[in-house]
This record gives C-alpha cells, structure tokens and sequence, in this order.
C-alpha cells in the first residue's frame, strides 16, 4: 500500500517533528490561523472579551432557542420566533398572529440575525449575530470561537495595548483605553456597545450580573431591543472556554508591526470618536470596512517584510515596513479600462502573495531546529509579544551570520537526504531530486517540499481564504469586486477569479471620517484637503488612485480619470466641497459629527 505524503515525512522526520511543521500556522509572525472567517462576527467576541478577560467558550443559545431544547442542534429563525413569544415574561408584545410572526421573525433577520451562506428565509441555521449592543457577547454564534481564527484575540490585544507578558491581564490600564476584564465604564468599546448596562452585586465575574436598566432607556433603538431580548432570554453570558484551548488570550502583535499599529489606531480613534455619534448600523458597516482593510494590509505587510526578510535575514524596521500597492478603482466596475488596470495589478500580487505559505514553513522549520539544538536553546528570545528579534535570530541563522549556524545547516542537509530517500521509494522523482540540489539552503528546500506535500488545501487554500475573508469579495462594505472569466472551451480548466480593488460606500466614508477627526497637537480639528487625503491612502494604505503603482506604468490620462471618479463619487455622497477648481480648496467633511476629545492620533 502505497504511503500517504504525511506518513513519509514522519517517517523521515518523526512524529513529533512532523506535528510541528504540518500545519499552516505561524503564530509569532502573524498570530492568527490562516483560515476563513466571518468579519462581522467578530465584535461580539470582542465585546465578550473585553468584559470577561478570557476568551469565550459555550453558552446558551442552543438549548435556549433549539427545538426541543437540543443544544447540539442549529435553530432558525422560527424558533427564535416561538422562543420568544412563548415566554411567560412577554419580552415581546403585538406579534401574536401569523402576520405578527412574519413581522418579528423579518426584524430579527434584518437587525440582528444572520443565517448561514447569507441565505433568507425563517427555516435556515443561524449562524451569527449583529453587535448591535453589549448583549450580543451573551449569544454563542458562532457555536465555536475557534471559527473565529483567533482574529478576535489578535484585535482585541491590538487594542489592549499591553507592553509585556505571554497573555492579556485582566484590569485596567493607564496606556490605553481598552483594557480588558473590567467594568462598562473603564472600556471604551463597552461603553460604546453597553448603553444602559450595569453589573449587579459586587460580584463581577457573576456570568448573569449584567442588567440592562429598563426605565432608563429612553432612547434605545428596536435593533438593540431585539438583541437584548434575545439576550435575557438566554439568561447569562457563555461561559470561559474550556478543554484543550485555553481560556487566556494571547498577548501577541504581528510581525507587520506598522499595518498592525496602523489598524490599531483606526479602530481606536473611529470606536471613540463616531461609536456614541452614528446609527448604529452605519457605523457597523464603516467598523467592519476598517477591520477588512487593516487584515488585508496585515496580510500584505506579513508577505512583503517575509520576502525581505528572506533575502536579506533582518526584519525591515517599522517605519520601513510596507504593503503590497494596490491600484484602486474608483469607478466601482463601471469603467472598463480602470477595473481591468486594477484586476492586472491585483493579479500580481496574488501571485506573489502565494509564496507566503513557504516563508511561514521555513520560519517554522529554523524555529523547531534551534529550540532543540544545545547551541541555541538557552539563548532563544521570547516569541513575543513582539518577536523581531527572534525572527532576526532565525535569519542570521538562515543566512549562516550566527557562529553556530552551520550546526543548523547541516541537520537541515540531513533532513533533506531523509525525506529525499523515503519520496524516493514512493516514485515520487521530482520531489526528490529538488531536496538533493547544493542550492538554494536546504531549509527553504525543505519548506517547499513540505508545502507541496501538503498540498494546496492545507497551505495556499487556506491563506487564499484568509485573504478573500479580509477582502470580503463583492459585499457592500468589502474591498474587492470579482468576476469569473468564461472558459475558452468545454472542458478547459477555469481561470483564476479576476478580483478589482474598490472603495465601498461605507469603506469610504470610514476612511473619509476617521481621518478628518485627526486633530492637531493644538488640539484644533485640522482640515482634510483632497490631495491630503489621496496621500494618506497611498502611504498609509497602500491605495492608489491618481498616481501609478511602482513598476507599473498606467497612463496620466486614465489616473485622471480615475481621480474624476472618485470625486464624483466624494460629492455625491456629500463628502467633498469646493469653492473653485483649485486642488487644495478641494476640501473633505464628515456627514457625522464624533466626539474629538478621544480624536488625536495613538500612534
């Protein structure tokens, strides 16, 4: 019987090497699981988070709203329905008939409830919840965090801020405004989201101690109503997350410390700024834009410094760091030549982006080398929160600078005439000679051959729908439009989905008023004149709209185009004003007035 690809290389490597290598994870560099994920389902397991200090495990929305009470089953839209009007409290009143029903089961699907694959209809699973308020955290959608990919922890530690240690500390904090663990009042996020809350009794760990106060919410809107209801009717918060994952959450930045800083501060500045001042479902779309756009430059940002890296062995510093260009088109797909020039450079990056799989193996192979060589393993440095200079150790040892890398070199040479030996045996010839060249370092020779091995559903899939997920692909509020080219024949292997980069109605608006509330060190609101604000898309984002990507030459006549569009898009959204042709009295405002007191700029 002929050996699967993972049985070779355990027998080539060992078992417990091979689980450590086999998989796509790389937490010191980018401290997520490359896998995808829903964007808007991430607020409520940060609220949960922020409130409770630890990650959130099962709750009771299962056995709440399930048929029969089954907490292994997936309810619907109906069910809540039922739940609800048959509680003896009457959290509901007037929905009592068949029209009545539709009605409440139509406001539940519209404002806080979303089924599975975005379907409609009052009999599909549920699968995620709206943060339209605090009481979303007490509703377990998605059933598992892990579903998450650790994205919710990655932001929630961004904005926590914590300087030291292995895991977020529960308490709150003179360096940042979200710290976690602490009450309503100490965290803006929850101050935002927990309108009318209080905790009751002295206890706060007391998993039903939060109380919405009735009489003084005057002003609540029937979206957040809604969530509360659902809320109480599950009568208290998850629990903590048990079992093989720990509950603590880990204190870990990514590698890409500009764009991780860079997403930090915008969601810092647009939660205290707009998070008391817009509609709340406007300014859910914009929050989610912004989390979209920080991943996908996270991403981006992981891949280019990883590519440096690899070339030189040093980590570029922070103010070095950048993310791949991305040409923007502003029309939104009605101008044919500008969605075609941003599909051609996106395209680009794809490609290259693939290569990031490989670079995240060979840093997990350097990493299991020197922990279990005598020459390194008492002078490892920690991997994190930030771990530069562990990755620079790697590379130094990668590039053969460090005394004992040739220690390094040489095991790595073996591994590489181990596997070789065993794919040798299976037929696999190919595999094999490649682990035999001199060139280039075996461990790099080793990182493709496992990435192959593994195949695409493990590493580049996984990656891809990590990115699509960030990108959130032809939503209202996502980043990219795509469109699938037509076989040329029947039979013939479709090609690659051709993908636009775009600014959404709602990602513009975000961008447009986080960075008008920016306010001087005078502590006066500055003015955001349009050529300003194209700057900081380029420089701060990596968007280009009126100038041309490095390395791709588009022509002064489209860029101009390009920049009509986008302005006539910024007036009509009355965004843009100005009193005559000139650039600089070309000037941005916000449609929602925030709170400036919290507008200057963390980084």
């Amino acid at each position: 019987m002929a050996r699967t690809a993972r049985r070779m290389v355990e027998d080539a490597l060992g078992p417990q090497r091979t689980k450590t290598l086999w998989t796509a994870n790389y937490y010191p560099a980018l401290p997520i699981t490359p896998q995808d994920f829903d964007p808007g389902a991430l607020l409520p397991a940060m609220l949960y988070m922020a409130r409770w200090g630890h990650r959130r495990g099962r709750g009771r929305f299962a056995a709440t709203f399930a048929r029969d009470g089954d907490s292994k089953a997936q309810p619907a839209i109906s069910d809540v329905v039922d739940v609800l009007l048959g509680c003896q409290a009457e959290v509901l009143c007037g929905f009592d008939d068949e029209t009545g029903r539709a009605m409440l089961g139509d406001m539940l699907l519209a404002w806080c409830l979303e089924n599975k694959k975005h379907e409609q209809g009052h009999r599909e699973h549920i699968q995620r919840i709206y943060p339209t308020h605090y009481l979303a955290s007490w509703l377990d959608l998605p059933g598992q965090v892990s579903n998450l990919r650790m994205v919710p922890e990655l932001l929630t530690a961004l904005l926590a801020d914590q300087q030291a240690g292995e895991w977020l500390q529960a308490g709150s904090s003179p360096s940042s405004a979200f710290p976690i663990g602490v009450s309503f009042a100490d965290n803006a996020l929850l101050t935002r989201f927990g309108r009318y809350m209080a905790m009751r009794g002295p206890h706060s760990a007391d998993r039903a101690g939060d109380v919405f106060l009735e009489e003084a919410a005057a002003d609540i809107g029937i979206d957040e109503l809604l969530t509360i209801r659902l809320a109480q009717t599950c009568a208290s918060a998850p629990d903590k997350l048990r079992g093989a994952e720990a509950s603590s959450i880990p204190n870990r930045w990514p590698l890409a410390r500009r764009a991780a800083t860079q997403l930090r501060d915008d969601l810092a500045v647009f939660i205290q700024v707009y998070g008391a001042h817009m509609p709340r479902q406007a300014f859910l779309q914009m929050l989610e834009a912004i989390m979209g756009l920080g991943m996908t430059r996270l991403l981006f940002s992981t891949y280019q410094l990883l590519d440096e890296w690899e070339r030189s062995g040093v980590v570029p510093d922070a103010n070095r760091q950048c993310s791949m260009p991305l040409f923007v088109d502003a029309s939104c797909g009605q101008d044919d030549m500008l969605r075609c020039q941003s599909e051609g450079v996106m395209a680009d990056v794809m490609r290259r982006f693939a290569r990031l799989p490989v670079f995240m193996t060979l840093l997990r192979i350097l990493e299991e080398r020197i922990r279990n060589s005598r020459h390194f393993k008492e002078n490892i440095p920690p991997d994190g929160p930030d771990a530069t200079t562990l990755i620079n150790l790697l590379g130094m040892v990668y590039k053969e600078k460090h005394p004992h890398a040739s220690f390094i070199t040489d095991a790595l040479e073996e591994d590489c005439a181990r596997l070789a030996n065993e794919l040798e045996a299976e037929g696999e010839m190919m595999q094999a000679e490649a682990l035999r060249k001199s060139a280039p370092h075996p461990g790099l020779r080793l990182a493709e051959c496992l990435c192959v091995l593994m195949g695409e559903g493990k590493q580049g899939d996984h990656y891809l729908a990590c990115l699509e997920s960030a990108l959130m692909s032809d939503q209202p509020h996502g980043l990219t439009i795509k469109r699938r080219p037509r076989r040329s024949h029947e039979g013939s292997k479709r090609a690659p989905d051709r993908r636009a980069i775009i600014l959404s109605v709602p990602l513009l608006e975000a961008l447009v008023h986080r960075h008008l509330d920016n306010t001087s060190s005078h502590g006066m609101r500055n003015a955001l004149s349009l050529p300003h604000f194209l700057a900081i898309l380029r420089e701060d984002y990596g968007l280009y709209i009126d100038e041309e990507p490095r390395g791709v030459p588009i022509s002064q006549e489209l860029l101009q185009r390009n920049k009509t569009s986008l302005e006539r898009r910024l007036r009509d959204l009355g965004l843009l004003i100005g009193v005559n042709d000139a650039e600089n009295m070309k000037r941005l405002q916000g449609r929602y007035h925030g709170d400036t007191s919290h507008a200057a700029p963390l980084a």
